[in-house]
C-alpha cells in the first residue's frame, strides 16, 4: 500500500446438474472455486429402504472473507516509491523502511509511522520526506491481489526536505472514493506488495496485533 497516497472479492461458485433422458451421464459444470458434487442418491437405482431423503444444500455462492495470512500486524523492511517531489521535475524513486500496518479481520487497516524516512539523490544532493502519524482504510484480499479503499480516520503528514531544509508540509486528508489494488504473495511472516506505478514493498510479521496465517 502506498504511505497515505496510495474489492472486496466475490468468489461466485455455481453448479448445475442435468440428467439426460436417455442416458445417466451426470453433468456439472462449475465456475469460481472449483466443481462441488451434484445429484444425491446413485444413477439409476432405488434408495435403501429407510435412509434418510437427501436436502438440499445451501448455496455456496457467498463474498470471499479476508485472507488470513495478512491478518495481523506487519513492519515494512524494503520499500520503493515513485514520488512526484518537485512540480516541474518528473517522479523519483524513493527508498526507506519502517512503516508499520495492523490488518484486522474485520476489513480494517491501520497504518502508522512514526518518524518514517524515504530518500533520493537528485542531481548529487538527498532529498527525504518524513512521515509521522496514523491512517484507516478498509481492505479486502484474495489469494492474489489486496485492496484498499475508504481512507480516513487520517491524522498523518509528510514533511519535505532538500538541501534548503524543510520545503513543505501535507496532511493525508481522508477519501471515501479512494481503491488501490496491489498484487502480493504472503508465506506466514513475510508479505511482497507491488503496485502498478513502481511501488514495491517488503514486510515481516511482528507480534503488535495477534499472529495469523
Amino acid at each position: 500500500m502506498l504511505p497515505g497516497k496510495s474489492v472486496i472479492v466475490l468468489m461466485a461458485v455455481a453448479t448445475a446438474c442435468a440428467l439426460l433422458a436417455s442416458t445417466a451421464v451426470t453433468a456439472v459444470v462449475a465456475t469460481g472455486g472449483g466443481p462441488e458434487s451434484c445429484c444425491g442418491g446413485a444413477a439409476g437405482g432405488a434408495e435403501p429402504v429407510g435412509s434418510p431423503s437427501p436436502s438440499a444444500r445451501p448455496s455456496s455462492s457467498r463474498p470471499a472473507g479476508p485472507s488470513i495470512c495478512l491478518v495481523g500486524s506487519w513492519r515494512s523492511v524494503d520499500e520503493t516509491f515513485m514520488v512526484k517531489f518537485y512540480t516541474n521535475q518528473p517522479e523519483m524513486r524513493f527508498t526507506g523502511s519502517g512503516r508499520e500496518f495492523e490488518f484486522r479481520p474485520d476489513g480494517t487497516i491501520v497504518e502508522r509511522q512514526k518518524d518514517f524516512v524515504i530518500t533520493t539523490v537528485f542531481q548529487g544532493r538527498e532529498l527525504r520526506m518524513v512521515g509521522n502519524g496514523s491512517i484507516e482504510y478498509r481492505w479486502a484480499a484474495d489469494d492474489k491481489a489486496v485492496t484498499y479503499s475508504k481512507r480516513g480516520n487520517s491524522s498523518l503528514t509528510w514533511a519535505y526536505y532538500d538541501q534548503r531544509g524543510l520545503i513543505n508540509t501535507e496532511l493525508v486528508t481522508g477519501d471515501t472514493d479512494y481503491t488501490e489494488v496491489d498484487e502480493y504473495t504472503c508465506e506466514g511472516k513475510r508479505v511482497v506488495e507491488n503496485g502498478k506505478t513502481g511501488y514495491r514493498s517488503v514486510w515481516e510479521r511482528t507480534s503488535a496485533f495477534g499472529v495469523y496465517g
